[in-house]
C-alpha cells in the first residue's frame, strides 16, 4: 500500500493527493484496533470503519472536484451488462450460497450481530465502490501512457493488500478468500483496460457487493459491544 501511495505521489497533480490518502489510511487502518469486532462498541467499531472510508470517500470527492475526464467516460452500451456479469462471476467465485441468501436462511445460520457494526458494513459497501475504482483503476486512466501499465498493476496488488492490512482474520483468512481477491483485482482493471472507461468496472464492483448488503440487512440485531 505504501508503494502505491510513493506511485500516485509521483504522478502529481490530483493522483498526489489521492497517495496521501492510500498512505494516512494504511496507517489508520493498521492500528491495534481490538479483536474480536463482536465485542466492540458502536462508537469504536465506526470509527474504526471511517478509517477505511478514507480513500474511497476522499478519492471520489476528489474525482467530483477535480473533474478528470476520464471520470465521466461512458463506453459503448453492452460493456454495462459485460460488467455485471463478471460482478456475478466474482460473486458465485466467492463462494456465497444464494439459494440460502434469497431464503433468509444465511442470515439465520449467521445469527444476530450488533446494529451499529451491521450498519457500518452496509454503509461500507454501498460507499466504497465508486472511489475505490477512482483510486484503483481511475489510476490507470489518468497516468501517462508509459506509467499506466505499471501504475495499474501496482493498483491491482494495493486493492488486494487493503484487504489484508486490518487486525483480526476479518473473513479474509481463507484461499478462497484471497484468490476471489485477486480474480477482482485483475477483472476489473481488465474492464478499465479494455473499456477506456471506469463505468463497467463500477458495475461490476457493484454486483459484487449487493448479496452482501442483502445478508446485512437481512440479519437480526443485538446489543452486543463490550461486556
Amino acid at each position: 500500500m505504501f508503494a502505491y501511495a510513493v506511485a500516485l505521489w509521483g504522478q502529481g497533480g490530483a493522483l498526489r493527493w489521492a497517495g496521501v490518502a492510500v498512505g494516512v489510511e494504511t496507517v489508520l487502518v493498521g492500528l491495534p484496533w481490538r479483536v474480536p469486532r463482536r465485542r466492540r462498541s458502536g462508537p469504536s467499531f465506526w470509527a474504526e470503519t471511517s478509517a477505511g472510508m478514507l480513500v474511497p470517500v476522499g478519492a471520489a470527492v476528489l474525482a467530483v472536484v477535480s473533474g478528470p475526464s476520464w471520470f465521466g467516460d461512458a463506453p459503448a452500451w453492452w460493456w454495462y451488462p459485460l460488467g455485471a456479469t463478471a460482478g456475478m462471476v466474482l460473486v458465485l467465485l466467492g463462494g456465497m450460497n444464494l439459494r440460502a441468501l434469497v431464503s433468509g436462511d444465511l442470515a439465520f445460520l449467521y445469527g444476530p450481530t450488533p446494529r451499529p457494526q451491521a450498519l457500518a458494513r452496509v454503509t461500507t459497501s454501498l460507499l466504497s465502490p465508486t472511489g475505490e475504482e477512482v483510486v484503483f483503476r481511475g489510476a490507470y486512466l489518468a497516468a501517462p501512457a508509459v506509467a499506466a501499465g505499471p501504475l495499474g498493476l501496482l493498483a491491482a496488488a494495493a486493492f488486494v493488500a487493503r484487504h489484508h492490512i486490518a487486525p483480526g482474520a476479518n473473513r479474509r483468512g481463507s484461499a478462497r478468500a484471497t484468490v476471489t481477491e485477486v480474480s477482482a483485482a485483475a477483472v476489473l482493471l481488465g474492464l478499465t483496460v479494455a473499456s477506456g472507461s471506469i463505468l463497467p468496472a463500477l458495475v461490476a464492483h457493484v454486483v459484487n457487493n449487493a448479496p452482501s448488503i442483502v445478508f446485512e440487512l437481512q440479519r437480526e440485531h443485538d446489543k452486543g459491544g463490550a461486556p
